[in-house]
């Protein structure tokens, strides 16, 4: 069986490197109001964004964080289809 290897995104927050889930949670903690909104994000492309109060990115990193949403929705699809 051969099985498609994905690489999970990456996020740089200040000295440290995050993974998807961890950089989720991250965003969850400063809507819950736990960690200071106003911290700066870059992700594995370059591209740079800030999580704001409400854990939201001010600017958008789907190239990134887009990947496991593709596929969910596409799995949906697939499931709708009788595939």
């Amino acid at each position: 069986m051969e099985i498609k290897r994905i690489k999970a995104p990456k996020f740089r927050v200040g000295r440290y490197v995050l993974n998807e889930y961890e950089f989720r949670n991250l965003q969850l903690e400063v809507a819950l109001g736990i960690k200071p909104a106003g911290i700066k994000v870059t992700d594995s492309l370059g591209n740079k964004s800030t999580i704001i109060e409400n854990g939201c990115l001010s600017h958008s990193l789907n190239k990134t964080m887009g990947i496991s949403g593709d596929l969910s929705l596409e799995l949906l699809r697939a499931n709708r289809r009788g595939e």
